[in-house]
């Protein structure tokens, strides 16, 4: 009966698309969490095979399809731990929690683990019990042989490990203790990267320090285990490392100082990374949740059964949780310090400085972080979740706590418009995607369950908006954006992967409606995209470059950005500039002059990517007027001098359907000589609801 009631408060508040999300208690997110996780089983149990053969013990196998199923790449080996992973947390917490959907049962769980992470620990190099389907092994020995990504794939091997534990036995058992022990060996012998500029090291060095406390926390008496502790704390430091670090003369262990660690920044100045080449606000929170995922296994193992160099006795000092406690983190203990302390120790470094320096200013009023360059793989996922649960559970974070809050409910949202308990309809990569995604449901669940927050009030969403709203600029990555009680705004003059655009999305309290908050879709496409859009001209190439650098003006809570493009290969010369106001308006202006003779085979200006999709609305309502269009009431623009508009057929655009609205079109063709006006635009964005 209990775990009925769970499933039905689950569902109802998502039944309406409207959600109250600053109600919630801790309880209620946790029960729904691990109902989440659970209805995620059907899509498992759905893509879950059998290996034809048992590994070269005679131990029956399976493994998660994907892309790449069974192969030893990223795509093969981190789908199946992930999934495999889930499956173990839900043997080991959810039997007496959670309702199996139909045509899954506890002993299809509990076999799904069981088999793949039999396949896992088999076809890694240090077992080589049964080869993947390329013919190869996975992971990481040493420095002559290793693979890109392996500690974090091993990581959650080590998880499945641990919540299964009891129902392996002792050579399964060393099978985990080989598998660990090789990927940190491995950590001994390499190099520690770092580097900022298109590419950070942030990340990857994050998750080395996953695995790292993985094997500590497992296998913490091992004869390496003082020298695996010190690498970790070497990587933890520089995975947000900041050129602050090189005279920071904190100690971290022993005599060791961050500066003393420190190996080069990761991190801009001003707290931004670049990855894939831009400001990429999905790398940017991610480290959060790597370094709180470190400290979690720790204090998931308090209590460790014996094993050989195994979990029996007293454990060395681990990884510092970043609230200046290290060895004895119960949550008990953890509580009483203050709010906002730690952020700059081996375990959360630099954590609050991201936080206050960057991600609290994009975050918008369902938990997005807003993404001024948009995305390369899926949006609307809300996979910064987790670095919210560790700001939250270990940092004590109220801010956090309520962006974690709205999060959750976006990702509980969007999981109830699929049949299968998938966590979106249209997955970038498949099953990964899936998998990363459940790996970051489970992982808040357990932030919670080891570090609970039932004492500690979230933010009101009013009172951290006024104190982000004003104007800012990130000089690093010149991205500028504000937040009034209408709406946030933001601009990016991307000089990696180059690209001029930005983007605005509604602000709501109280009753939350996800057709109006991500009616808006960041988008960029030939160099620009949302507001700017481009023109099409014949024997021309459609993009864009800077013919000068922007300039950037900040006045309270509005900004303003002066640009100036050369756009087409150079045939035309488009000067604009987008003001942000005070309330509730984006103006955009511009003048465009024709540097060639040339022929416009059609102006797509003014442009808005509307999301028409099952997780926000498949019926959006446009008013034309003109010069004038209004959708759903929420959002409106006018253009001078009125020209014709136009919305394109939605389509995939990053998982999420989308139709790209022009409001200053015209599919005429225009003869245009040199030197030439062709068009002198003002067009007003506006939320009006």
């Amino acid at each position: 009966m209990k775990k009925r009631l769970i499933l039905l408060c689950c569902l109802v508040c998502c039944a309406t698309g409207m959600m109250a999300q600053h109600t919630i208690g801790e309880q209620q997110m946790q029960d729904c969490l691990l109902q989440m996780l659970a209805r995620f089983t059907t899509y498992m149990k759905n893509d879950f095979q059998l290996c034809q053969e048992p590994n070269s013990v005679g131990e029956a196998c399976g493994c998660f399809r994907s892309n790449n199923t069974m192969r030893s790449n990223e795509d093969g080996v981190r789908s199946n731990a992930d999934m495999g992973m889930v499956c173990a947390f839900l043997c080991k917490y959810a039997r007496d929690k959670a309702e199996l959907p139909q045509g899954v049962s506890w002993d299809d769980v509990e076999q799904m683990a069981m088999k793949s992470l039999v396949f896992a620990y088999s076809t890694h190099k240090a077992n080589r019990l049964k080869v993947c389907s390329d013919g190869r092994y996975w992971g990481s020995v040493s420095e002559r042989d290793h693979v890109w990504e392996s500690s974090l794939w091993a990581m959650s091997v080590a998880y499945s490990a641990l919540f299964l534990w009891d129902k392996l036995s002792d050579q399964q058992h060393q099978y985990i203790y080989q598998l660990l022990k090789t990927e940190c060996n491995y950590e001994l012998e390499r190099t520690i990267p770092t580097g900022y500029l298109g590419d950070t090291k942030a990340e990857e060095n994050g998750w080395e320090v996953d695995v790292l406390a993985a094997t500590l926390a497992l296998f913490p008496n091992d004869p390496l285990a003082p020298r695996w502790r010190q690498r970790m704390y070497d990587f933890a430091i520089n995975s947000y490392s900041h050129p602050n670090d090189e005279n920071n003369t904190m100690v971290v262990y022993d005599d060791k100082r961050i500066c003393d660690l420190y190996r080069g920044a990761n991190l801009y100045p001003d707290y931004t990374l670049q990855n894939h080449n831009y400001f990429h606000t999905s790398y940017q929170n991610v480290v959060i949740q790597e370094l709180g995922e470190a400290a979690l296994i720790e204090g998931l193992t308090k209590n460790p059964p014996p094993t050989p160099y195994g979990r029996e006795g007293t454990h060395p000092q681990p990884l510092p949780n970043g609230r200046g406690a290290w060895s004895d983190s119960s949550a008990a203990k953890l509580n009483k310090l203050p709010s906002r302390t730690g952020g700059v120790g081996g375990g959360l470094h630099n954590c609050r400085e991201v936080c206050d320096s960057v991600l609290w200013w994009l975050a918008l009023s369902d938990g997005e972080l807003a993404m001024p360059n948009g995305n390369d793989w899926s949006l609307f996922l809300y996979d910064q979740m987790t670095s919210y649960s560790t700001m939250a559970c270990m940092l004590r974070d109220a801010d956090a706590l309520m962006l974690e809050r709205r999060a959750f409910e976006m990702i509980r949202h969007r999981q109830n418009t699929t049949p299968d308990g998938s966590w979106l309809p249209r997955s970038d990569i498949g099953a990964r995607r899936m998998g990363v995604q459940a790996h970051r449901v489970m992982m808040t669940w357990l932030m919670h369950h080891v570090w609970p927050t039932g004492d500690l009030q979230p933010t009101k969403w009013e009172t951290f908006r006024r104190r982000y709203s004003a104007a800012r600029l990130l000089p690093s990555q010149k991205v500028v954006r504000a937040s009034t009680p209408h709406h946030f705004t933001c601009f990016s003059w991307s000089e990696g992967l180059k690209s001029y655009t930005g983007y605005f999305a509604p602000h709501q309290t109280g009753e939350f409606d996800p057709r109006k908050t991500n009616l808006i879709v960041p988008y960029k496409a030939h160099n620009t995209g949302n507001l700017l859009g481009w023109y099409e001209v014949e024997g021309r190439a459609t993009n864009a470059v800077p013919a000068a650098e922007p300039q950037f003006e900040l006045d309270g809570d509005r900004w303003t950005v002066h640009g100036h493009l050369l756009c087409n290969d150079g045939a035309l010369d488009v000067r604009f500039t987008l003001h942000s106001t005070a309330d509730n308006a984006l103006v955009y202006t511009d003048t465009v002059r024709a540097l060639a003779d040339c022929t416009l085979l059609c102006e797509k200006g003014g442009l808005l990517a509307i999301s028409e999709d099952e997780s926000t609305s498949q019926h959006r309502r446009y008013t034309f007027g003109p010069g004038r269009v209004s959708i759903d009431d929420c959002v409106a623009i006018t253009v001078s001098p009125a020209k014709q508009m136009k919305v394109d057929a939605p389509r995939d655009v990053n998982s999420v359907l989308t139709a790209l609205l022009y409001t200053s079109y015209d599919d005429r063709p225009r003869h245009c000589r040199k030197g030439e006006l062709v068009d002198c635009r003002q067009i007003t964005f506006q939320t009006i609801w």
